[in-house]
């Protein structure tokens, strides 16, 4: 394949722009960067990329119904206390190299969903399909959350919803991420996922 070919086969794709808002495509989020790359009315999808051994606590969000589709790198995801594992994505796309073993997975996050989520040595990358509910206008969800933050800038930021600090990354550990757990899944988190 030539350069010409990938560019033309990626400008054939009309969703490859997705449909990025003039008005605050980007947030930084404590060092997880998410980029809203499409919103109409109450729907928005955002990319987040997550830095390398970094966790995200269990939370919640209040108006948010979701689906998070992994896309690639090192990384977990909890929901309700648990690790999320093959059985539980609703659409699994296992891959074969190159690409990463889930790419393309997804599970259905609801606003009372308890999640959370971690990354290994090279961070990790994911899609987040939302339904804004309530009236409530989308904006960067991780600012619509109720929970332990990953950080007092989160904090100080977060919009609608009952956040609360807990001192930072430094005083994370996976149990903030999944609480009903008693160990880190490593063959996922070391491996693609």
């Amino acid at each position: 394949m030539s350069l010409e070919e990938l560019v033309k086969g990626i400008t054939a794709n009309p969703w490859a722009f997705g449909r990025i808002p003039d008005d605050a495509p980007m947030h930084k989020v404590e060092d997880v960067t998410s980029i809203t790359w499409y919103r109409e009315g109450q729907y928005q999808v955002q990319i987040f990329v997550m830095p390398p051994n970094y966790i995200v606590p269990e939370h919640t969000h209040p108006n948010v119904d979701s689906y998070e589709i992994m896309m690639g790198g090192q990384m977990l995801l909890s929901k309700h206390g648990r690790w999320v594992e093959d059985r539980d994505f609703e659409v699994l796309s296992i891959n074969d190299a190159p690409f990463s073993r889930r790419r393309g997975s997804a599970i259905r996050v609801r606003p009372n969903d308890m999640h959370g989520g971690i990354t290994g040595s090279t961070g990790g990358v994911f899609m987040s399909v939302q339904k804004w509910l309530n009236g409530v206008k989308p904006h960067c969800v991780a600012l619509d959350y109720n929970g332990p933050t990953m950080g007092d800038h989160h904090l100080q930021n977060v919009k609608v919803g009952d956040a609360r600090s807990n001192g930072g990354q430094a005083n994370l550990t996976f149990k903030d991420a999944a609480s009903k757990e008693d160990s880190v899944p490593w063959e996922y988190l070391n491996a693609d996922t």
